[in-house]
């Protein structure tokens, strides 16, 4: 199946399978547990941790869309607490937990790991630095944690490849929420309002999904067109299950 074709679906599925977890009540509640701070700076400190020790303007860079006062000042709570690497293993855990809570009993979960397994492998490293991070973080053995932690890090790699296409497009991070299908997520991201007047450019947009989608297929071309095709119906069975 053409790569390319995949890497679209793989957005409404992959993409959406490893989104919930990231700021669920459980996972915000266990890693409280684990010592991490309460509310978002725990998130910081979790899923950017990956980056370790570094300057906060490479996490202000990383993170992309989030307003940048707002990353530093997540990043700067969350490390006041916690180690970035080891709010990062405490996020990695509770990555896996969450796979093996919502796709422990669905036995095609472990296939979708084995497909996922060799596209996070031998994804290129370039301008994708959180979903590096994330890879490393894939540490479970095979089974529906493993493969959740695999979803995860895929996610972070169209994230990545989405990045590279909005600055290639000339928009702001700021114009392509706005311009995008979830415009009030922008204040979730720290941005405040007033904001500027994205009118004409859907259509751009449009043009930075797909080439979003060429960009990520050269990560699935791993994969032969069978196995693409199978990759693409499991991650739709299992985004499903684990939603159901």
């Amino acid at each position: 199946m053409d790569a390319t074709a995949v890497a679209r679906s793989l957005r409404a599925s992959i993409g959406l399978l490893a989104m919930e977890w990231l700021t669920a009540p459980s996972t915000f509640e266990k890693g409280v547990a684990a010592g991490l701070p309460a509310g978002m700076p725990a998130y910081a400190v979790g899923r950017w941790g990956v980056l370790g020790d570094v300057p906060v303007d490479d996490v202000v860079g990383a993170a992309f869309f989030w307003e940048p006062a707002t990353v530093r000042t997540l990043w700067n709570e969350g490390t006041a607490v916690v180690a970035p690497a080891e709010g990062a293993r405490v996020w990695g855990r509770i990555c896996a937990e969450w796979g093996e809570d919502r796709l422990g009993d669905f036995a095609v979960s472990t296939r979708l790991g084995e497909l996922l397994d060799p596209v996070v492998d031998g994804a290129a490293a370039d301008n994708a630095p959180l979903f590096v991070g994330w890879r490393q973080q894939v540490t479970a053995p095979a089974g529906p944690g493993r493969t959740f932690q695999l979803a995860q890090a895929m996610r972070e790699l169209r994230f990545s490849r989405h990045c590279v296409a909005v600055q290639a497009a000339g928009l702001t991070p700021l114009e392509a929420i706005l311009a995008g299908p979830a415009p009030g997520s922008a204040a979730m991201f720290g941005w405040p309002e007033p904001y500027p007047d994205v009118t004409g450019l859907a259509g751009i947009r449009e043009e930075i999904e797909g080439h979003t989608d060429r960009l990520h297929a050269r990560d699935l071309a791993v994969l032969g067109p069978d196995e693409r095709a199978e990759l693409r119906e499991l991650a739709k069975a299992v985004r499903a299950h684990a939603s159901g």
